[in-house]
C-alpha cells in the first residue's frame, strides 16, 4: 500500500526554513510507529534535515544530484524508481507499506498514487515556506481520527475511494 504521512498546520504549512517549525514528541512517536518496517521515501532536502537513515526502516532518498546508500539506504533519480525499488524491499519482506514522508515536491508527485493518508491535523497556524499540496478531500474518506486536544491537534487517517494508479508499480 503507497501512504502519505505528514504533518500540517492549519494554514497547510509543513515546513519553515529547511526544518519543521514545531516540536512535538508525541507526532514524532506517531511516525515512529506508523513507518517502521516500511519503505519510507523522501526527497534530498527532507533527508538532509534528518541528517540520516530512519532506523528499522528501509529508506529511499529522491536526488538527481546526491548520492547516498548505506544499510537500508538508496538514492534514485526519480519518484518512479523509488516505487519500484520500495515494492521490491517490501514483496521480499513479505509486509510493510510504502510511505512518502516528505517534502512538499514528493507529496505533491505521489498524491495521485497514495492508498491512504496518515496526516497529524495541527490546529494552530504557523509560519514557513512548504506546504503541503491541496488535494481533494471528496477523494478520500476520514476512517479514524484521534482528537488530542491538549496537544492541539489530531491524528487522522484518510482512505482513498477509488485509487486507479497504485496498480502502476
Amino acid at each position: 500500500m503507497i501512504c502519505i504521512i505528514a504533518a500540517v498546520a492549519a494554514n497547510g504549512v509543513i515546513g519553515s526554513k529547511g526544518g519543521i517549525p514545531w516540536d512535538i514528541p508525541e507526532d514524532r512517536q506517531y511516525f515512529r510507529n506508523i513507518t517502521e518496517g516500511g519503505a519510507v521515501i523522501m526527497g534530498r532536502r527532507t533527508y538532509e534535515s534528518i541528517g540520516k537513515p530512519l532506523p528499522n526502516r528501509y529508506n529511499i532518498v529522491v536526488s538527481a544530484s546526491a548520492d547516498y546508500t548505506g544499510k537500508l539506504l538508496m538514492t534514485v533519480p526519480n519518484l518512479d524508481d523509488a516505487f519500484k525499488k520500495a515494492k521490491r524491499y517490501i514483496r521480499h519482506k513479505g509486509e510493510g507499506d510504502i510511505f512518502l514522508c516528505g517534502g512538499a515536491e514528493i507529496y505533491r508527485q505521489g498524491l495521485r498514487y497514495a492508498d491512504k493518508l496518515y496526516l497529524t491535523e495541527l490546529y494552530d497556524e504557523y509560519e514557513g515556506d512548504v506546504y503541503f499540496p491541496e488535494f481533494s478531500r471528496n477523494e478520500f474518506k476520514c476512517v479514524s481520527c484521534d482528537e488530542r486536544l491538549e496537544l492541539g491537534l489530531r491524528f487522522c487517517v484518510y482512505e482513498r475511494l477509488n485509487n486507479n494508479y497504485t496498480e502502476v508499480y
